[in-house]
């Protein structure tokens, strides 16, 4: 009998969006196989501290996982003299946001020398930063809207101006959001002048980046990627999934996503024209690719309807697993369940971490 790989659940955080990382982790830890994982959750609370929790007694919360519970044991920290703090084989983390998503935890866990599930340090930073994304990815054949970034080093007057350069530019609406922040914490639509000034102060509490967006009139379109186990071979992309939001905010916010979500509906698959579905997926694999992905990664786009045009809006690389989540669900609709992806990227995480261990690190 093969013996049970022993898996870290890494969940919670420091980042604005650690409630949906419980979420997300209540939900891989059901779909995880039992027989094939010993499973060791790990929750970090708001203030960065790290609790091992028992496994059985998470198993009563289904919707939310607590970052601790009656049995909880603190840690000094994730590691120890340079090594993960429990003996593991594999780290999944289902946490979100800055720290988390941007490379900062991946480098930490690639120095422990431990195989962690999802992208590496480059392609998760850079796939975090949403201007340099648009930078890498978008060219002559892959578009995106026309955006200007505002620092949180600028100066009052500097704002305004730019402001007024933008509605110039652009027109009405407008698009306001953190540059390295997802579940659109911090973003807002905006229709005056008034309203964009008050985003822009906002988002500037989540980010000392910011984007301000022209509005691009089309169909948000969602698309899952999977590393394809056999190298240099390209990725597998799902179908495409469509989010409709009936929402008083009038696009896909952090109330629509996770407080009001029944404003908004999933459409799986996304009806589309054949020819449109099949570019969609070529695009999503060219991204992925060229940003050096591994594991997984969600690529969302705006469809217009009227002319075809695909416009590339961003990439997450450590998408939600929240049962209302586009990355699990996608893949479910193309014939691929919950537990077999779990399987899929735990076993690309391990190829990863065994070639890594045969490269040479030293020269004589």
């Amino acid at each position: 009998m093969v013996k049970p790989l022993k898996l870290v659940l890494l969940y919670g955080g420091k980042s604005g969006e650690h409630e949906i990382s419980l979420l997300s982790a209540a939900s891989v830890l059901a779909e995880l196989d039992a027989e094939k994982y010993t499973i060791i959750p790990i929750g970090m609370d708001k203030h960065g501290c790290f609790y091992v929790n028992d496994y059985h007694e998470l198993l009563n919360f289904k919707d939310s996982l607590p970052v601790t519970t009656e049995n909880s044991k603190q840690l000094s920290g994730l590691l120890i003299d340079g090594r993960l703090a429990v003996e593991a084989d594999v780290v999944f983390p289902v946490v979100h946001g800055p720290l988390y998503e941007d490379g900062c935890l991946q480098g930490l866990l690639k120095l422990a020398d431990v195989a962690v599930v999802g992208c590496d340090v480059l392609s998760s930073a850079i796939g975090m930063d949403k201007d340099m994304t648009k930078r890498i990815v978008c060219n002559e054949r892959i578009h995106s809207a026309r955006y200007h970034t505002v620092s949180w080093h600028s100066t009052a007057t500097e704002r305004q101006q730019l402001s007024k350069q933008v509605v110039k530019e652009f027109g009405w609406p407008l698009f306001v959001k953190p540059c390295s922040l997802g579940s659109s914490v911090g973003a807002h639509k905006v229709k005056t002048m008034a309203e964009l000034t008050a985003a822009i102060d906002d988002a500037l509490r989540y980010d000392e980046t910011i984007l301000i967006e022209e509005f691009i009139q089309g169909r948000e379109i969602e698309l899952a990627v999977l590393e394809n186990a056999v190298p240099s071979a390209p990725p597998h992309v799902s179908i495409a999934g469509e989010i409709k939001v009936n929402h008083a905010d009038g696009f896909y916010s952090y109330t629509a996503k996770y407080l009001e979500s029944e404003q908004t509906e999933l459409h799986i698959p996304a009806q589309l024209d054949a020819a449109i579905m099949t570019e969609l997926q070529q695009v999503a694999s060219e991204i992925f690719t060229r940003m050096k992905c591994r594991g997984l990664a969600r690529v969302d786009f705006f469809v217009n309807d009227q002319t075809g045009k695909i416009y590339f809006n961003e990439i997450n690389t450590l998408p939600g697993f929240t049962t209302i989540s586009m990355y699990p669900k996608l893949w479910q609709a193309s014939g691929l369940a919950y537990p077999i992806l779990l399987d899929r990227l735990v076993n690309l995480a391990l190829t990863h971490q065994h070639c890594r261990r045969q490269l040479i690190t030293n020269y004589k």
